[in-house]
């Protein structure tokens, strides 16, 4: 059996209750901009939760217009339906997921380096986080019904692009002929219905990320995943205002790293040429100046052009998706020491992780939001001097 459950604005809207508090947001979560304070709303965030049950065993899957899932959100999600529901939903039964705009709320993190921006912990921000998770949760488990699922994919070829194509001719040649394009195009659709096949709910997974929207705005927004469930959702519960109706369509993200909607590519804001292409930068201005544009006249048109092609495609392998999703339901939680990880090279070599480092093209970046400190992507793995930045003259040694 499957079940979608929806999130109301007044029971489950991601800032919650009846009108928001959508100005609780100080800072936005993604671009690491400390300037890109959010002053408005240009769409509402939601969550959205999905059921699915055999009468074996049980999972649950949501997907919430948030950058990411930290581990301190889903560690109070899941101390909160402990307290609802016992060991119904637990560690291994519950899969958290964000959409990865990069419009909304900072500052419900663990970890220092996430956290700089916001200047720290926000309780205002993760509180609404975890409430609005919660209620769609609570709609979900309250309005579950027998049901089936069907499975459909296709290809969507005018929504994204390799924002780092040189960097990506660094993978093994014979690894890049596997594939063909440097960039996944493939749309995923989960169909739920009830047992009459009237529609409940969907599912879908494209490989974008969320910032149509530019680090520029100061809007809180869903961006393009978010638009396009609102398309979704509109056209499958006509009268009702969003965020209300009987039927969820879940947007979510999926192997997005370095998959751009910004489909024009980057150009120099100053002359309009395209950036450079090793290093993604200008001649004048460097990185700052270096801006990938979307298809649109303005960020808000790029959001609306990517979303409607993202839910166009959706809702046509919706509408085809007759391979029914049979069996018996299973499911796999793991806690991995990423310091430690023995890697398959290829048939004669091996290599092992170690721990983690900041290297120089976080630093630089990317074309869908540069760094502030002059690094530009494509150096040498040993960190050049910098000859701006004096507070770099004593590094001798890099690990």
């Amino acid at each position: 059996h499957s079940s979608a459950g929806n999130l109301t604005p007044k029971s489950g809207r991601v800032p919650d209750g009846a009108g928001g508090p959508d100005n609780v947001y100080g800072v936005s979560m993604g671009y690491a901009n400390p300037q890109q304070t959010a002053a408005g709303i240009h769409t509402r965030l939601y969550s959205r939760a999905f059921i699915i049950d055999d009468r074996r065993r049980r999972v649950l899957f949501v997907t919430a217009d948030v950058g990411m899932i930290s581990q301190r959100l889903r560690l109070e999600v899941l101390q909160a339906l402990q307290v609802k529901y016992g060991d119904l939903y637990r560690q291994d039964n519950v899969v958290l997921s964000g959409t990865h705009t990069h419009s909304g709320p900072a500052g419900y993190f663990q970890y220092t380096l996430f956290m700089i921006t916001s200047k720290g912990y926000i309780k205002s921000s993760i509180e609404p986080l975890v409430n609005g998770i919660v209620k769609s949760i609570d709609r979900a488990h309250s309005n579950m019904k027998p049901g089936r699922i069907y499975r459909s994919t296709g290809e969507l070829g005018d929504s994204s692009l390799n924002r780092s194509p040189h960097s990506y001719l660094n993978n093994p040649e014979d690894e890049r002929h596997r594939y063909k394009q440097n960039t996944d195009k493939q749309v995923t659709v989960l169909k739920f219905t009830d047992l009459d096949g009237d529609g409940i709910g969907m599912l879908s997974w494209f490989a974008v990320h969320a910032v149509s929207m530019n680090y520029t705005n100061r809007m809180v927004s869903s961006d393009n995943m978010g638009y396009a469930s609102y398309l979704m959702e509109q056209d499958k519960n006509p009268g009702e205002l969003p965020g209300q109706g009987g039927f969820v369509a879940g947007f979510s993200s999926s192997n997005l790293g370095d998959v751009s909607p910004n489909t024009k590519g980057p150009h120099c804001v100053n002359t309009g040429l395209p950036c450079d292409y090793l290093n993604s930068s200008c001649p004048v201005g460097g990185t700052k100046l270096c801006k990938a544009f979307g298809p649109g006249e303005d960020m808000f048109d790029s959001t609306r052009i990517i979303g409607h092609n993202i839910y166009r495609k959706a809702k046509e392998l919706y509408g085809s998706a007759v391979e029914e999703v049979t069996g018996f339901l299973h499911f796999a939680h793991q806690w991995v020491n990423m310091t430690d990880v023995t890697v398959q090279i290829n048939s004669t070599h091996t290599a092992t992780t170690c721990k983690p480092a900041l290297g120089h093209s976080f630093a630089a970046g990317t074309t869908d939001g540069g760094g502030d400190l002059n690094f530009t992507q494509d150096h040498h793995p040993r960190l050049r001097r910098c000859r701006t930045c004096s507070w770099r003259d004593d590094v001798t040694t890099v690990y």
